[in-house]
């Protein structure tokens, strides 16, 4: 969870709306907390020390009902059999008697890859090298029979390492078990960084996130979305229905790259790069040649003109509408 977003200059308020944890108050008589470090719709995430071990922790707040309740738990479980470097630690879970629920991680002092990319795009190499490391925490959790479900630059933090800013993937509250992927076909996710087979409800696996890496690492290298329409359906009918552009624009983006992350944005999941480790070979493949020692980018294709509504879109706005 991050931390520097926030200074300690008092510039985010000590209690959030719609919640009643304050500075000061005390956890499942374990967890004193100290400030607040962000919210959401969901709930909050606070510093705080462990009374017992004078340990600081990242500690993330939910008002829990059944469903949340049941979620919170899973993300704990998911998360306590992952250990690496790139994925978040967590130490302790629980729900008060008093129906917050709680998950205490690791402090990580760092930004998002999201507010990184306020400032503008990252060059390319160094984009790849960012994503090529960040795949290894992806392995681990595929390897561990997880999907992520929800990559994009929010859930990426950059973390002080060693010198450099190293990537770690965070917030896996949608993740669900590899082998039974299949029959989560809720809309669940962040839309535009969703696979096709995501929004239409069909059965995720590893290559659901493979998706979402590349039209993150895209995104990261030319500062724009790969896909993107009036609105989130018409995104949702590109993401279905159109091929991807080349960016001209992006001098440092050459052709063997494009290859790349084209085949890990192929609408169908068998037609797609299947595994982390075949994504991140690839990738640190392409840091090793350099730029310009593959294949020239391909012509531009035609402009297909405005895409009319299909009945899909009308079916995705529904859902998005609903949700």
């Amino acid at each position: 969870m991050r931390a520097s977003d926030f200074p300690d200059d008092q510039t985010q308020p000590q209690q959030a709306a719609g919640y009643n944890f304050r500075a000061g108050a005390t956890i499942d008589q374990r967890y004193t907390l100290l400030r607040l470090l962000g919210k959401g719709g969901m709930g909050e995430v606070w510093e705080a020390r462990h009374a017992t071990l004078d340990r600081l922790v990242a500690l993330k707040l939910v008002r829990v009902g059944g469903e949340m309740r049941v979620r919170l738990l899973h993300e704990a479980k998911l998360l306590a059999s992952l250990h690496h470097s790139a994925i978040v630690s967590v130490h302790d879970a629980g729900v008060t008697a008093d129906g917050v629920g709680y998950l205490a991680m690791d402090v990580l002092v760092g930004t998002s890859l999201a507010t990184r990319l306020e400032h503008g795009r990252l060059a390319v190499r160094e984009g790849v090298a960012l994503f090529v490391e960040l795949l290894t925490g992806l392995e681990a959790a595929h390897a561990a029979g997880i999907v992520h479900r929800d990559i994009k630059p929010d859930n990426v933090l950059l973390v002080a390492r060693g010198g450099r800013q190293a990537p770690t993937l965070i917030d896996f509250g949608i993740a669900v078990p590899i082998a039974g992927a299949g029959a989560h076909v809720d809309l669940a996710g962040t839309p535009v960084y969703m696979a096709p087979e995501q929004l239409t409800g069909q059965a995720c696996d590893q290559r659901t996130d493979i998706w979402s890496t590349c039209v993150s690492l895209y995104e990261t290298v030319t500062g724009r979305m790969p896909f993107s329409g009036a609105d989130l359906a018409g995104t949702a009918q590109q993401v279905i229905e159109l091929p991807l552009s080349y960016p001209t624009d992006v001098a440092d983006f050459d052709g063997r790259l494009w290859a790349i992350v084209t085949r890990g944005l192929r609408k169908a999941p068998a037609d797609r790069i299947g595994s982390a480790t075949e994504l991140r070979t690839a990738l640190a493949a392409w840091l090793a040649q350099g730029l310009g020692a593959g294949t020239p980018p391909p012509p531009p294709r035609p402009n297909p003109g405005v895409l009319t509504l299909s009945p899909f879109a009308a079916l995705i706005r529904k859902k998005l509408t609903e949700s």
